[in-house]
């Protein structure tokens, strides 16, 4: 149970630091050699995250995160399986996480985007 605990802390930090828009907290949530996939492409480390986390809040306005809702998160393990949604810009999404010795090694996300 300690270790679900550890894994929904760094998944409470990384929203949050989401919500505040800042990159630089965001980043001290993923391992170094983290990988990120995205509808767009693959990113890698920390200037491949900095880049897609900067075109992700460009999409993620605050209105959205506003209205960001968790439909479903489970959690095995290191492994997290997350269905949400923050209208209008993101209807329904999808993360898959997987999270080790506190820090995001890797991420998968897919979407329907509105408009």
């Amino acid at each position: 149970m300690a270790k679900a605990t550890a894994i929904e802390a760094v998944l409470g930090h990384h929203v949050q630091a989401l919500a505040s828009r800042n990159i630089d907290e965001i980043l001290k949530d993923y391992a170094p050699d983290a990988v990120l996939f995205l509808p767009s492409g693959m990113f890698k480390g920390p200037e491949g995250l900095r880049a897609a986390f900067k075109a992700v809040l460009e999409m993620l306005t605050p209105q959205a995160m506003a209205n960001l809702k968790v439909i479903k998160q489970d959690i095995d393990g290191e492994y997290v399986y997350i269905l949400w949604s923050a209208l209008p810009v993101v209807p329904f999404g999808g993360d898959t996480v997987r999270i080790h010795n506190g820090k995001i090694v890797m991420q998968s996300f897919v979407g329907s985007m509105g408009s």
